[in-house]
């Protein structure tokens, strides 16, 4: 009878192991998979999809609540990128994409009233009440969501979009078939392969396209010359290499803002806790001299001489 006992208890504690192993181990995965999907999306913080934020949308496309088409600044490439990423088919776009912008203040109308201020999801406002307001433009996601507080309309968005990015460029003026002679690989001075380079970098993988030199290409025009069917392949790797920086510089623009939002929600809860536990504070002091009639009689006369104190010196 003990041997049983003792045999059910062990497998009781293995199963436990077991089932702590597994969850510890898939929550991980859950939360690697939400941070991958975060990084995808572009940390503009606008709301535009139904959530507060990137990463609240994140958890919800991998829980299954949202659908992976919500987000206008993102566009058609992060539907794309979101659908490889899940290993889903890609949807069309809810909404239409939204050109990038940044927010301007008019100072000229500005006065000062700093609803804006808590309006931005990144903290790229400056200003103080009645005073002057500006916008850091480095740091502004172009989100809109400070458009509708500003009660005289003294703030608009600034397309930053250009005409047409390096590979837009490039693929308004298609190539000729290569016909994967290898001359091209013969004349290169950096002993790069450019044959193998034209063809990731017409299909779009940039990344594979660095890792084989193509930060490296000086440009010569040495294979264009031995190309027989005349295919321009310097001018293709330099739109690469440029399409490449601007990518960058997007992922490094995101990820600041990702870091900004997420400062900023840590200052909320920090204000939100301070001002918690001074009301708290407040709550106890009248409650240990007694809380009596005269008291909170006393108490209430003061706090209506401030207020009226305070409006006197707002008052114009």
């Amino acid at each position: 009878m003990w041997t049983a006992v003792i045999t059910l208890s062990l497998l009781a504690l293995a199963c436990g192991a077991g089932l702590g192993a597994a969850g510890r181990r898939f929550a991980g995965e859950t939360g690697s998979v939400v941070d991958r999907v975060d990084a995808v999306l572009p940390q503009t913080q606008c709301a535009q999809c139904g959530y507060t934020g990137c990463r609240p949308y994140a958890e919800a496309i991998v829980a299954g609540e949202a659908a992976i088409n919500l987000c206008p600044p993102g566009g058609e490439s992060t539907v794309r990128a979101l659908a490889g990423l899940l290993e889903i088919d890609p949807q069309p776009l809810e909404n239409g994409p939204s050109a990038p912008a940044v927010a301007a203040i008019d100072e000229s109308r500005c006065i000062g009233c700093a609803r804006c201020l808590a309006a931005c999801p990144v903290d790229a406002i400056i200003g103080a009440p009645r005073q002057m307001h500006t916008v850091l433009e480095a740091e502004c996601t172009g989100c809109e969501l400070c458009l509708d507080p500003c009660p005289v309309d003294c703030i608009e968005l600034r397309s930053t979009a250009a005409a047409n990015t390096p590979s837009e460029a490039v693929a308004a003026n298609p190539a000729p078939p290569c016909i994967r002679c290898g001359l091209c690989n013969h004349v290169c001075p950096q002993g790069l392969q450019p044959q193998e380079l034209f063809h990731q970098v017409r299909a779009g993988d940039l990344e594979s396209a660095g890792r084989h030199g193509l930060n490296r290409c000086i440009g010569c025009g040495g294979c264009n010359r031995v190309c027989p069917g005349a295919i321009p392949l310097a001018a293709h790797f330099r739109a690469a290499a440029e399409e490449g920086r601007r990518r960058e510089d997007e992922r490094r623009r995101a990820e600041r803002a990702r870091q900004r939002y997420e400062m900023r929600l840590t200052r909320l809860r920090r204000l939100e806790r301070e001002q918690e536990e001074s009301r708290q504070r407040k709550k106890a002091a009248v409650t240990a001299r007694g809380g009596s009639g005269a008291d909170r009689a006393a108490l209430k006369q003061a706090v209506a001489e401030t207020v009226a104190r305070a409006r006197q010196r707002r008052a114009p």
